[in-house]
């Protein structure tokens, strides 16, 4: 059996500069950055925002062309727990659009019947590098306490939609090779499609279209090579 080592070598690459910062992989909170605001009964507005533990520190962008600035001499600072109903920033909502590398796992795959194999679903260990477009919405939530104390909380739902790449294991046995492979035998494949996830504060699920390349001689005689399936995904780099 022998397995190409391009797809390989090209993951373990694109692995190894995603991985570089973890860290900076698994953050999708709150944090300090460039935002549109957007407060009730006010236009939408470009921020920028300094985010320290429970507390916010909102500048005005100044721009010039292509350049935009923070404007020190605008702050106006906000404890996020002890925003109320009737202040500014009440179910205020910060809106960040980036580019996104995560890590995932397409957790089931459907693949659709192909010659006398009914559809199969699979759930086999696998791991992707996922590379997307990100918009994230973190809205100031208010909530009542046991005490009938109004604070509030930050509350995130992000969208993503991208490309994704990676390992996974797949059974081959005589039925999904027409009969002409009598091994049975776990084969490493090259996974790669589209992904489109939702976030809900720390938990990221998704849907997938993908195709899969066996990574052996056997790549001609198993019917699932490079036919889609729709896969259901799970964000790992958040938790």
């Amino acid at each position: 059996m022998r397995i190409s080592i391009i797809p390989v070598l090209g993951l373990v690459t694109l692995l190894s500069v995603s991985c570089a910062s973890v860290e900076k992989i698994a953050r999708h909170d709150l944090a300090s950055d460039y935002y549109k605001l957007k407060a009730k009964g006010q236009e939408p507005a470009f921020i920028y925002a300094k985010v320290t533990d429970d507390s916010i520190d909102i500048y005005p962008v100044i721009k010039e062309g292509k350049n935009k600035t923070p404007d020190l001499g605008s702050k106006k600072s906000y404890d996020i727990s002890a925003v109320k109903k009737g202040d500014y920033m009440y179910e205020s909502c910060f809106i960040h659009t980036s580019v996104d590398i995560d890590l995932s796992s397409i957790i089931f795959k459907y693949r659709p019947p192909q010659e006398n194999v009914p559809g199969q679903l699979n759930a086999n260990l696998n791991g992707a590098v996922y590379f997307g477009f990100r918009k994230d919405y973190f809205k100031l939530t208010p909530s009542m306490s046991p005490l009938k104390e109004e604070t509030s909380f930050i509350s995130r739902i992000g969208y993503d939609f991208g490309l994704f790449a990676g390992i996974g294991i797949t059974p081959v046995n005589p039925t999904v090779t027409g009969n002409k492979v009598d091994l049975e035998y776990d084969g490493i494949v090259f996974q790669k499609g589209i992904a489109a996830f939702i976030t809900f504060e720390n938990f990221s699920v998704g849907l997938t279209c993908g195709f899969d390349n066996l990574l052996d001689s056997n790549k001609k005689v198993w019917i699932y090579n490079q036919k889609p399936y729709i896969g259901l995904a799970i964000g790992i780099a958040n938790f």
